[in-house]
């Protein structure tokens, strides 16, 4: 009898503690916090040695995404954490800037998953307009786009669309989503607010990535 009553406990016992494992989960991502040496785009093939620039894919002729802060711009927002952080804009071409990675491993169909990224945009980024030659603020708000696919910048499936940043302190999003299929790489790309008839100059300031947790 008591060997019955001890195994009803261990089986009690492991079935509260069987939804605690996928908790346990963690995706990571290296250099979560874009720790580098500040620089403009132009000025390195590489922006940060953890990240793949996919705008070199999509669009040749633009510059890579800057590495803040270090008065670039007109841009002084210090860190969320850390040193440095990522930059990146939409233009009035079209073209817009974005950064992709290989997780640490998969993230699987139709598992629930939670992470969270620190977005801010500065009141100054002042660079030239591709469309008419001149001078202009980036500041028009600009969303957080989360693709996942495959390969690198894959854009396969929408993940995660931020609202309009137009905060110029730091702050955190928490979200949640679940793949429609197996996921290996992630990329975060700036890109216009909805329902834009016409492109625009805006940005937005990336810090802080968590890790992602399986939740079930």
């Amino acid at each position: 009898m008591k060997k019955l009553h001890y195994l009803f406990l261990v089986q009690l016992f492991t079935f509260f503690l069987s939804p605690l494992k996928a908790q346990d989960t963690v995706i990571v991502l290296k250099d979560p916090g874009f720790e580098e040496t500040p620089k403009l785009g132009g000025q390195t093939l590489e922006i940060i040695k953890e990240w793949t620039d996919c705008g070199k894919i999509k669009f040749p002729n633009e510059t890579p995404p800057d590495i803040h802060p270090n008065g670039y711009w007109g841009n002084n927002i210090p860190p969320h954490q850390g040193k440095t952080y990522l930059g990146m804009v939409v233009r009035d071409n079209g073209s817009n800037e974005s950064v992709s990675q290989k997780c640490s491993s998969d993230l699987l169909k139709s598992h629930k998953y939670e992470m969270s990224v620190h977005l801010a945009q500065s009141p100054n980024l002042i660079s030239g307009s591709r469309s008419y030659g001149v001078v202009v603020n980036f500041t028009t708000p600009t969303v957080l786009q989360l693709w996942g696919g495959t390969n690198n910048c894959d854009e396969v499936e929408l993940l995660y669309e931020s609202p309009p940043i137009d905060h110029n302190e730091w702050k955190t999003y928490t979200f949640w989503f679940r793949p429609k299929s197996n996921i290996s790489t992630l990329t975060f790309s700036a890109y216009y607010k909805r329902n834009t008839i016409v492109a625009y100059n805006g940005h937005i300031l990336l810090d802080t990535v968590s890790d992602i947790i399986q939740i079930e």
